[in-house]
């Protein structure tokens, strides 16, 4: 525009000093020479101006503005407290964030009752020199809320000076303070510190009662308001309860419990008293924190002005609380609901890179793989119906179209990019900070491209399909999710998608669908088709843009692995009860067959590996039960597999020390080692090295989420960690070691022969344990060469049904080829049976036995006078001793 023309101008003057929302409404500041020019004709002037170039503009769009003092009286203003507005002259209307205010036409004073959400700008419009005259005022003193924490109602056992600690917290701005409304004398006031004020209590002999406290704001103004004060209420009793601790009080047996957060968190924590173990448990924490909470009570009243500081606010302090919002749904979904609330402000406004950049900041934090458990309870269906995840991502959508268009930039983190382009041509990039991602517009045009690529949603968002009926149990996201919007109307896209998970199979081109399932989301392929599927590379195309990723699904049928889960549980069914066998039958014979150190061994060797498989099936079985069909529960799947992990270790190594206990009798004759030495080494290599392993793998992988696998199994990762290597590499490690051992012992017996390698007692447990280790050690190894060729070729289904035959069967070849064929264990059962069938007639055999010999021993004493008694063995049932009797007696002489 050409100023020059307007009366009184100085040439070159003209500044923008502000763009308004939607970038084309700008504050300007105009130089004038003459300072008698009034501001009408320099308006008439600019109007007259701009119609000349054919710009429709009215007549009245110029007005005077003026900042002035609206607000009667200083200082801050509270919840429901009034607020006065003056303006003199004559008052065409007031206005609020540029709305009329009902019923303000004509009114000098306007008296409102705020809230925190009346923080904003306020305009007084009347007429000044035939134009509008707007005298405004941002106000900004009315307060939030305060969030007042205290003591949760409990019940408590009546005892004379014991101590209670009760809260009384609020948030920063008030002070709060203990009051006791009527505590019927049972509390005395010992001290405070911070938030905590200890009583102890007394006047328990008056029997049951109640105490009621309140925590309120220290600030008379604010009695009358309710937010101001909160209450809770002790109940005392004399009797005892099932459960009773200071956080939650006393409760019986299948009662719930509420308690308290830390001091610096709002919300509860819920428990259920179980009184067989008088503990309070299962507790869930509903707790944010307060600097969170503060922050979601702000977000409600932001303005243009405020924006940009409360998001960079909000950045620094999800990132200085990083691992304490990861953990915890409960500031996750606060978190979205800010940035909820933020996006919706921003759909009036022009954000700039700087505000795009600290929301992306802050999806990172809740977005990043440490959040992968967390995201994980909040899209189990089992626990909540919230709708967090579809939630944040129609955020991320929402606030890009409000990004100023006139700029090409990048912005982002190491799992979130943002990509801003201009093009005039076609368009083909690569996208992600890993080019994991690429898109292709063959049209050309001038378009504004913006991209945000995610590389952690497939942790996020639930794989519900709607094609597939919510088949979230089948799919897995399987590639990043790009967001994509356009400028224009664009109907051909072409996206290519590198997999996450190569093992997986069936892929479909999808795009998130907010109406899907009531309003909860899914994701749809409308409008999308599979072009390639190649090189673990899929290309899509689609006629519409939106947030799109890849679907994918094992390529075993649903119905070859409901057979597998068949073979597997009958096979594990079977497994257990073979150990268990083996246990009875070792316990039943362990003495007889452990009179030397080598046979005592060997059978020390083959409980272990009994008690280790037993152990690794029972834990088998309670992670097959807590793995659900939506989302695996990650805490007491992580449990699980860590006692899988260890105790299938444990086994292997508990077949390796028997490898050494063969190759140490057959190689090293002479070399003679206590027994308890042995004891030593063995217990620390068959159960210390499996811990070291099992420990180190969960220390190293769980932070990252990348322990338990992501399908619906509790075992250790492949596809992110390669935690499973954990597991493989030493397990078959040893398969290889033990076939060693098995070469060099059977060619020293070949060579020398049995007889001559060993001493003579220990040739049997020798030649069971070599047999023992030569078959059970292919046969182990077998099955999980077998595992391995599954993950090389998931498709497999015969792989697959031999893998579960086999490893589900271990207990079964170890009773088998460590205890029911060992000739000696055959022949001491037999032993053993004979003697227990025969006990009670050899019981009474021998008390006929005593009483023949005792009517002997009294007609000796008739015969003579000097005799010698000798009674045949008198066998004690239960011991087994025999005793024998002599007795020497003279008549008349001693």
């Amino acid at each position: 525009m050409n100023f020059r023309r307007l009366p009184g101008y100085e040439a070159d003057s003209a500044d923008v000093t502000r763009f308004s929302p939607g970038s084309v409404i700008v504050d300007l500041s105009l130089k004038l020479t003459d300072p008698t020019v009034s501001f009408l004709s320099v308006s008439n002037g600019i109007i007259a101006e701009l119609k000349a170039k054919n710009y429709k503009i009215a007549d009245d769009a110029f007005v005077v503005s003026e900042r002035t003092n609206l607000k009667v009286g200083s200082g801050r203003l509270f919840p429901q407290q009034n607020m006065e507005l003056q303006c003199n002259g004559s008052v065409t209307e007031w206005r609020f964030k540029g709305q009329t205010i009902p019923d303000s036409s004509g009114k000098n004073q306007l008296i409102k009752i705020v809230s925190p959400s009346d923080n904003g700008r306020y305009e007084c419009v009347s007429s000044k020199n035939s134009l509008p005259f707007i005298r405004w005022e941002n106000i900004d003193a009315i307060q939030q809320l305060p969030i007042i924490e205290t003591s949760r109602n409990k019940r408590i056992v009546c005892q004379n000076e014991k101590q209670v600690t009760l809260l009384c917290c609020s948030n920063s701005g008030y002070t709060v303070k203990m009051v006791k409304m009527d505590d019927n004398g049972y509390l005395k006031e010992q001290g405070k510190s911070d938030c905590r004020y200890l009583y102890s209590i007394q006047n328990c002999t008056n029997g049951p009662g109640k105490a009621q406290l309140i925590c309120k704001v220290d600030n008379p103004a604010l009695d009358s308001f309710s937010y101001s004060s909160k209450t809770f209420t002790l109940t005392f009793q004399a009797e005892g309860f099932d459960c009773e601790d200071e956080q939650f009080g006393g409760g019986d047996n299948g009662q719930p419990g509420e308690g308290n957060c830390n001091v610096d968190e709002v919300g509860k924590v819920t428990a259920v008293c179980n009184g067989t173990t008088g503990e309070w448990e299962n507790p869930e924490r509903n707790c944010v924190l307060v600097v969170i909470k503060e922050l979601e009570k702000e977000s409600l009243t932001l303005t243009a002005t405020t924006l940009p500081g409360f998001v960079e606010r909000l950045s620094n302090i999800t990132f200085q609380n990083e691992d304490r919002i990861a953990n915890s749904t409960s500031n996750i979904e606060s978190i979205v609901t800010i940035l909820n609330n933020v996006a919706n402000i921003t759909q009036e406004l022009t954000i700039n890179e700087d505000v795009i950049g600290n929301f992306i900041n802050v999806s990172s934090v809740i977005v990043s793989n440490s959040t992968f458990n967390t995201w994980g309870e909040l899209n189990d269906v089992n626990k909540t119906a919230r709708n967090v995840s579809a939630s944040f991502l129609g955020s991320i959508e929402v606030i890009v179209r409000s990004l100023q268009g006139d700029t090409s930039f990048e912005t982002g983190t190491d799992i979130i990019q943002l990509r801003q382009t201009f093009v005039n041509s076609s368009y083909n990039e690569t996208l992600g900070a890993d080019s994991s991602a690429a898109v292709f517009i063959p049209e050309e045009g001038n378009f504004a491209i913006t991209t945000i690529t995610f590389s952690t949603l497939n942790n996020v968002l639930p794989a519900r399909n709607s094609s597939d009926n919510d088949s979230s149990l089948s799919n897995s996201i399987n590639a990043a999710v790009v967001l994509f919007q356009v400028n224009d109307t664009i109907t051909n896209i072409s996206l290519s998608f590198d997999l996450i998970n190569e093992t997986l199979e069936n892929p479909q081109c999808v795009f998130w669908n907010f109406e899907l399932f009531d309003g909860f989301g899914g994701w749809d392929s409308f409008g999308c088709e599979l072009i390639s599927f190649e090189n673990n590379t899929v290309t899509c195309e689609c006629n519409h843009t939106t947030s799109f990723s890849i679907l994918m699904s094992p390529s075993i049928p649903p119905g070859i692995r409901l057979l597998l889960d068949f073979i597997t549980y009958i096979g594990v069914g079977i497994s257990l009860a073979s150990l268990i066998i083996c246990l009875i039958i070792e316990g039943f014979i362990w003495k007889s067959m452990t009179r030397n150190d080598t046979s005592y061994m060997r059978h020390v060797c083959v409980v272990n590996v009994a008690v280790s498989l037993l152990i690794a099936d029972i834990w088998f079985i309670i992670g097959a039960a807590i793995s659900d069909y939506q989302s695996v529960a990650v805490g007491p799947c992580t449990a699980a597999t860590f006692f899988i992990h260890l105790f299938y270790l444990a086994m292997f190594f508990w077949m390796l020390v028997s490898a050494l206990l063969l190759f140490y009798r057959t190689v090293m004759v002479l070399s003679q080692m206590k027994r308890s030495t042995m004891l030593a080494i063995a217990f620390s290599l068959g159960y210390g090295a499996p811990l070291i392993i099992a420990v180190v793998t969960v220390a190293a992988t769980a932070g990252g989420g990348g322990y338990i696998r992501e399908e619906n199994v509790c075992w250790l990762n492949w596809n992110k960690t390669k935690a499973l290597l954990a597991f493989v590499i030493p397990a078959l490690t040893i398969v290889a070691i033990n076939l060693l051992v098995m070469i060099v012992v059977l060619f020293k017996m070949l060579k020398r022969g049995v007889g001559d390698t060993t001493q003579n007692n220990d040739k049997h447990a020798l030649v069971v344990i070599a047999r023992c280790v030569a078959i059970l050690t292919p046969l182990f190894g077998l099955t999980w060469g077998f595992g391995i060729g599954i993950m090389a070729a998931p498709e497999a289904v015969g792989l697959h049904v031999v893998f579960a035959v086999l490893n589900s069967l271990q207990g079964l070849f170890i009773l088998v080829f460590g205890t029911l064929l060992d000739s000696k264990i055959k022949e001491a059962l037999v032993r053993r049976l004979r003697n227990q069938s025969s006990g009670s007639g050899g019981t009474r055999s021998t008390s006929a036995g005593t009483s023949s010999n005792v009517l002997d021993f009294f007609r000796g004493i008739r015969r003579r006078n000097v005799y010698n008694v000798s009674g045949g063995p008198v066998v004690n049932s239960g011991s087994g001793t025999s005793s024998s009797y002599s007795a020497v007696n003279s008549s008349g002489n001693t």
